[in-house]
């Protein structure tokens, strides 16, 4: 059990060990039963949380202290899965009228969102370059509160890779950027694909230079920026209006 628990924690801490095993931690009550059966490789609760939920179906019940020690909350609720990991190939991408493309955004918290709100605007797809957060790490699926098990998504090699893709899907691709035209002004019928790029230095020049337009979102007051997970929840559900 000393090294079950150790490669747990290894799940829990490294994309590395993580990306070897082909496995990662989904914690919480809602989180693992938003999971899909075959997907479980096995379940983990405490004996405090088995003594409240005597019927919950469970692998291995720990110790208490045991348990807080795999916990990556700080209030845990007692019970954690860990899950089979998915390798989408870009080519089994669903066909689709909206799709996010993701340049480098870091914080795990910004991406779990991102997925959570494609799920609830009706984004066909998600595809980020590997310059993106972890979307196996712990925040990042506690983030997605369930959408990361239902939203289709993949990694690219760069960014121009992840244009390529929607492209063949035969997707406009609109860059979010603070010199394009204001979102209202634009177009965005048909099949699109809006680029959200990294919470510090925004797009990139390349990623610019490979959309077919830039547009923004109207600012008031001095505002300069929108935290990312925001500029695209914004995106996504004007282009849904």
């Amino acid at each position: 059990m000393i090294r079950k628990i150790r490669e747990i924690c290894a799940l829990r801490d490294r994309g590395s060990a993580r990306r070897k095993e082909g496995l990662f931690i989904a914690e919480g009550e809602r989180l693992v039963a938003e999971i899909p059966s075959e997907d479980i490789d096995s379940v983990y609760a405490s004996e405090s949380y088995m003594r409240s939920h005597p019927d919950a179906d469970c692998d291995q019940v720990l110790p208490d202290d045991v348990y807080k020690k795999l916990s990556d909350t700080v209030h845990p609720q007692g019970i954690l899965a860990v899950v089979r990991m998915h390798h989408p190939d870009p080519k089994d991408l669903p066909d689709g009228d909206l799709y996010m493309i993701l340049e480098s955004i870091q914080d795990p918290g910004n991406l779990g969102t991102i997925i959570r709100t494609a799920e609830a605007a009706g984004v066909t797809a998600v595809i980020m370059n590997k310059g993106c957060a972890d979307v196996y790490a712990p925040k990042t699926v506690r983030s997605t509160m369930g959408s990361l098990f239902r939203v289709p998504f993949i990694y690219t090699e760069d960014i121009k890779e992840a244009v390529e893709i929607v492209r063949n899907k035969g997707a406009i691709v609109y860059a979010a950027d603070l010199g394009g035209r204001p979102v209202p002004d634009a177009d965005l019928a048909g099949k699109i694909a809006f680029i959200i790029g990294n919470e510090g230095n925004g797009i990139t020049e390349e990623a610019l230079g490979l959309a077919d337009e830039k547009i923004c979102i109207p600012m008031k007051g001095k505002v300069e920026s929108l935290n990312a997970a925001v500029s695209a929840a914004i995106l996504m559900y004007w282009r849904q209006r």
